[in-house]
């Protein structure tokens, strides 16, 4: 593939630029509402297990509209598909911002879901369509840098714009830019030829869709019913079992399976859903814990909190940088590998922090946690489409996409499951030990506001222990992230690769 002329590298840049702009606004709205969730709890009436339903229902609705967005693309066009997507997550966000009570917003939040999903599958379609194949993993890079854009600038505009104007502005301030990623999408982005042949598997679809959001809200409500000791899950886990096992057999034996068996033949793309599922999990459900551990924990305000994770995007961007170009001197394998290492660091030095952690440390171990993205995504999703045939790049990409925003949910569901377990349990531990006939309740070197004499006293005591109970809870995600991370590292070799790009693909052109 050449670049056939001037006319055709200048729509290439204008394409890049199109997506980049729509990809970024997707990606902003994720990570302010994040920023946001402290605050919206209080505004909304919730607890902190309810709010964080505020990102895993986008996340759930996202996973099961993005399982169709190939079908969807091929059938009306992906240029058209593109241009509803972003009008609709532009009319949701509007709608998000409006809303008044939790159900409310979670409706809106959950079409946000939906309408965001075809915008990452097909913006990475259309860079790696744009450019030759020796150039990916420079187009995946610089794409990335517009994609990470987001987690650089989205924590300190949405921090900023929720102190000073509320959380409703953090939804209202992408309204713009999404308009202006339309105008760019409709004059760039050539549209594809259509499939009216294919049908659309129904069967298959439902069964998978019924698995995944099935899954998403055993995992979010497991905790608060007592997990399996209630009939609710229970109904639920047999869902996830039918549903997989119904979406498996059919998969096997249909003429038209929902899923090309092209692209679940591939072991390069099937491997590389299972780590962009890990990448969800160990990286993306962060944008949820640190906002809560910065805010809810330490007690910053949520624009010095959006300062804070500010250095992550900037971590993430230099990476990606750095990453574009090892990829075609190296195997990519070693820089996934490399990734996830840094991954796991940053989580174990998130693990050995305490309520009087200072800003500086928080911002070494957050720039290491974002250089890990940028060092797994562009080698990963380079090797991931390096033995598919081009035409299944917009399904395989629809995949890829599934399994990291899936991904990035359970993870959410999981963290928040983690941290309200853990910290009841050691809430509880720590009172049984607090009595006026332990030597340390009356050893004089202990704050006299804490004095078990008082109903003042006492009270004061309760909320020490509900804050070193949290913090416990907080360090016992870190470490969860960071064993999941490190567990990661050796499953790169299940990954096949030609080798580096420069070799395989005999230099850029």
């Amino acid at each position: 593939m050449t670049d056939g002329g001037g006319g055709a590298t200048a729509n290439r840049a204008l394409v890049t630029i199109s997506v980049m702009m729509a990809t970024t606004v997707v990606l902003t709205d994720q990570t302010i509402a994040a920023i946001a969730l402290p605050h919206m709890q209080g505004g909304l009436s919730s607890n902190q297990d309810q709010i964080a339903w505020v990102m895993t229902t986008y996340f759930m609705a996202q996973a099961v509209t993005t399982a169709c967005t190939g079908w969807i693309a091929g059938r009306i066009g992906r240029k058209r598909t593109f241009l509803i997507a972003l009008v609709g997550f532009t009319t949701c966000s509007m709608l998000s911002g409006s809303a008044t009570s939790l159900p409310e917003i979670l409706l809106y939040r959950a079409m946000q879901g939906m309408f965001s999903a075809p915008v990452i599958p097909i913006s990475q379609a259309l860079m790696l369509d744009s450019y030759p194949r020796e150039r990916h993993g420079f187009a995946l890079a610089i794409w990335g840098v517009g994609v990470m854009f987001a987690p650089v600038i989205s924590p300190v505009v949405g921090g900023w714009m929720t102190d000073s104007y509320g959380w409703a502005w953090i939804f209202y301030v992408s309204v713009p830019f999404a308009a202006l990623a339309i105008g760019l999408a409709w004059g760039a982005i050539h549209e594809t030829q259509t499939t009216q042949t294919r049908r659309f598997d129904w069967f298959g679809f439902t069964a998978l869709a019924m698995a995944l959001a099935a899954l998403q809200l055993m995992l979010d409500r497991g905790e608060f019913k007592g997990w399996f000791g209630d009939g609710e899950i229970v109904l639920e886990a047999t869902v996830v079992a039918l549903g997989l096992y119904m979406f498996v057999v059919h998969s096997a034996t249909t003429r038209n399976p929902f899923v090309s068996r092209t692209v679940l033949r591939d072991r390069n793309v099937v491997v590389g859903c299972a780590f962009m599922f890990l990448l969800g999990v160990c990286v993306l459900s962060m944008n949820v814990i640190l906002p809560m551990f910065l805010q809810g924990l330490r007690g910053f305000p949520v624009l010095t909190a959006g300062l804070i994770m500010a250095p992550r995007g900037v971590g993430t961007l230099v990476s990606l940088i750095i990453a574009g170009w090892l990829v075609k001197w190296i195997d990519g394998r070693w820089v996934i590998a490399f990734g996830f290492a840094c991954v796991a660091y940053s989580a174990y030095e998130f693990s050995t922090y305490t309520m009087d952690v200072g800003i500086g440390a928080f911002i070494f171990a957050t720039v290491f946690n974002g250089m890990g993205i940028g060092f797994i995504f562009v080698p990963l999703t380079t090797i991931t489409f390096e033995t598919l045939p081009v035409q299944h790049r917009t399904e395989a990409s629809t995949l890829t996409s599934l399994f990291r925003n899936y991904g990035a949910g359970i993870g959410i569901s999981v963290m928040v499951s983690i941290l309200s377990r853990t910290s009841t349990s050691s809430h509880a531990v720590m009172t049984e030990h607090i009595t006026p006939y332990r030597d340390a309740i009356q050893a004089p070197f202990l704050p006299e506001h804490w004095s078990l004499s008082s109903p003042e006293g006492r009270a004061e005591l309760e909320i020490e222990i509900a804050r070193q109970a949290e913090a416990i809870g907080f360090n016992n995600d870190f470490n969860a992230l960071m064993i999941g991370a490190a567990l990661s590292i050796p499953l790169v070799l299940l990954l096949k690769t030609a080798g580096p790009m420069r070799r395989a693909g005999h230099g850029e052109s």
